[in-house]
């Protein structure tokens, strides 16, 4: 069985890029890094594109003889903001003028594009089940009463942005909204919040009937060591729809932080 699959910036395209491949799957990776060392172990063939190009993906995915995509890791929105619209291949630029320029907008209107070209763009999350926050206690402590006030406080709040396809997460001290997440990312509005608060809570929740296909909401190591730095104490996940990288690792590194790791429900 053939597969493609492109990869973004983090550790989570390596982890379902060498699961496939201990699967017996031969693999085709698309990316625009520079460094694909970690990524050559798993793939049949690999492909590093300078641009984005929606087009020469099909390409590549069909000359590979592979009809199933999946979609995992960052691509920093400045890449899109930062190149000439004209760089862009026909199709991409069609892709671009129908869509918002939203995460959600823009991933959908790509996944459509793929699915039209007879690609099916295919969930990563069953690859990796350990990886899926449950719900409850996570860590080795639990939330206090005050963390716990501002969990529901973060969670009211996101249920009013999520719509609006924007902020997975929030920061929120003392009952008030220290940070909303924009294009910057969990990691760097965790380091804005600590310069604005130096303490707080951190809730992330993933958009009601969002697809599950890509762009779920992701923590790992490099989360919790933001939120170290930035005085943060406690992490609130949604159970079930919320990715935890490298989570041995990562649990191992919240205790040692006294972290509170906490599966929420989008109730």
């Amino acid at each position: 069985m053939r597969q493609a699959l492109i990869a973004g910036e983090g550790i989570l395209p390596c982890a379902i890029a060498e699961r496939l491949h201990d699967s017996g799957i031969e693999l085709l990776i698309l990316t625009l890094l520079d460094d694909v060392e970690a990524l050559k172990a798993y793939a049949s063939k690999i492909i590093r594109m300078k641009t984005p190009g929606i087009s020469r993906v099909v390409r590549e995915i069909k000359s590979f003889g592979a009809d199933e995509l999946i979609m995992a890791g960052r691509i920093p929105k400045k890449l899109i903001y930062s190149l000439p619209f004209l760089l862009f291949d026909k199709l991409s630029r069609s892709v671009m003028r129908k869509s918002l320029m939203d995460d959600h907008s823009l991933l959908g209107a790509i996944v459509n594009a793929f699915e039209s070209e007879n690609i099916k763009v295919i969930p990563y999350w069953h690859i990796l089940p350990e990886f899926i926050a449950s719900k409850g206690k996570l860590s080795e402590r639990s939330p206090n009463k005050k963390e716990i006030r501002d969990i529901e406080y973060g969670r009211k709040i996101l249920r009013v942005t999520l719509p609006c396809s924007f902020g997975q997460a929030v920061c929120v001290a003392d009952g008030a909204v220290v940070a909303i997440e924009a294009m910057e990312g969990t990691d760097m509005m965790i380091k804005r919040a600590g310069n604005l608060s130096g303490h707080g809570v951190i809730v992330k929740m993933m958009k009601v009937n969002q697809d599950m296909r890509y762009d779920l909401p992701t923590v790992g190591v490099k989360t919790l060591e933001a939120m170290k730095e930035s005085g943060l104490t406690c992490l609130a996940v949604e159970s079930g729809k919320t990715l935890i990288l490298e989570p041995e690792k990562f649990f191992s590194l919240a205790d040692k932080y006294n972290i509170a790791v906490w599966g929420i429900e989008n109730e």
